[in-house]
């Protein structure tokens, strides 16, 4: 058989039905992406404490917004910022039990059914909501509960030990970014060490910055007696020339 022959046979092989329906949903998938040409937003914002990481948030004004709280601080912000509208839905996921431990089983079952019931909104009533995890670092912080359940002791643990809480928490961010509505991910800020010496600051993130689409960093300096509270946008996939703004 030729070369040509083979080739001709080739531009006709039927991959299978299922290949097919592939091909037709990729097809419909990349229709409807140019249609709408607008990138989703799936923002990081970290720094210190009460620095305006909440604030900036929840100001998206006509957007219904759901916030899965893990840094229990999210209600005082909606209720007086925001007069308790029920445009904002706030849910913090944390239950503990008899002796005040965190009950993280019962606690991660409830964040990962506030996503469900929000999953359940988008298609029910056709929304486009802002989803809000607030607390990535708290959130990480409980799940060493998935290894050691008594926080009033110290446990010697080997490495693998640790697998279970690394899972535990990457389940949670993967759920959140799987929504496919615009979304946002709220951390404080940690030290930077290199050869264990400390050279700066970073976000705590643990390794989930490489999804961001869009990075702020919110800082308070002490401006001629005045403080002034900054937002700075430090990375974006999609605004790339917006890039080292400032906003005050």
């Amino acid at each position: 058989m030729s070369i040509t022959s083979k080739q001709g046979k080739a531009n006709t092989m039927n991959f299978g039905a299922k290949q097919e329906e592939f091909n037709n949903t990729f097809r419909q998938m990349m229709e409807q992406k140019r249609a709408e040409k607008q990138p989703r937003l799936v923002l990081g914002i970290w720094g210190e404490p009460k620095t305006g990481k909440t604030g900036i948030a929840l100001d998206f004004p006509n957007r219904p917004i759901y916030v899965l709280d893990w840094d229990s601080g999210v209600e005082s912000t909606w209720i007086t910022c925001h007069d308790a509208t029920d445009r904002i839905q706030v849910y913090d996921p944390i239950e503990v039990d008899k002796d005040n431990k965190i009950d993280i089983l019962k606690s991660e079952e409830n964040s990962h059914n506030f996503i469900r019931y929000v999953r359940q909104q988008m298609i029910d009533n056709n929304e486009k909501p802002v989803f809000i995890l607030d607390g990535v670092d708290t959130w990480f912080d409980k799940c060493i509960y998935k290894v050691n359940h008594n926080p009033t002791t110290v446990t010697k643990m080997m490495p693998f030990q640790y697998g279970a809480r690394n899972k535990t928490f990457y389940h949670l961010l993967e759920a959140v970014y799987n929504l496919k509505c615009d979304i946002i991910y709220i951390t404080h800020e940690t030290e930077k060490y290199v050869d264990n010496n400390p050279v700066g600051i970073q976000p705590a993130w643990k390794d989930w910055g490489g999804k961001l689409e869009q990075e702020i960093h919110c800082s308070r300096r002490n401006i001629k007696g005045e403080i002034h509270y900054i937002a700075e946008l430090v990375g974006s996939r999609t605004n790339g020339n917006l890039v080292g703004t400032r906003w005050t």
